[in-house]
């Protein structure tokens, strides 16, 4: 019986084996696709300056996501500035920690003070103050470079 069960198994899977085709890879996932494109690289470039172009002009309303930043919307002194408050306020500490829990208490506590001072007096203030100890430290190194 066993044998009968063998040679009948071993008989389907030889014919099988006999009648399987090989399919050509065309057949599984399309033609190939060329190496070489029939676009120059000038072609290409003017292509995406063309549609970069198009695309900046295009009304807000066919955007998604937020609007580009704009180039040096914001200066040096600026980001000094909250720098400075984010250093004072103790956020730098709080937010460096291995433990940070944005939800605790004493992370909440550190963001209004900076927050308040980033919106208050003390960020123009020290806007000013970096200004100043920029045109210092420019005016230094203009008589420095001056001197030679």
């Amino acid at each position: 019986m066993n044998a009968r069960l063998f040679l009948g198994l071993s008989a389907l899977a030889f014919a099988g084996a006999v009648s399987a085709q090989t399919v050509p890879a065309e057949q599984w996932v399309g033609t190939p696709i060329s190496a070489v494109g029939h676009f120059s690289r000038a072609e290409v470039a003017a292509d995406m300056t063309a549609s970069r172009a198009t695309f900046a002009s295009a009304p807000a309303e066919y955007r998604v996501g937020p609007a580009d930043p704009t180039t040096g919307a914001t200066s040096r002194a600026e980001v000094a500035a909250d720098t400075q408050l984010w250093m004072r306020s103790g956020m730098s500490q709080v937010a460096n920690r291995d433990g940070f829990d944005p939800t605790g208490a004493e992370f909440r506590h550190q963001m209004a003070a900076y927050q308040r001072m980033r919106n208050g007096p003390e960020f123009t203030a020290e806007v000013q103050r970096a200004q100043n100890t920029r045109s210092i430290g420019m005016a230094r190194f203009d008589r420095g470079s001056s001197a030679e």
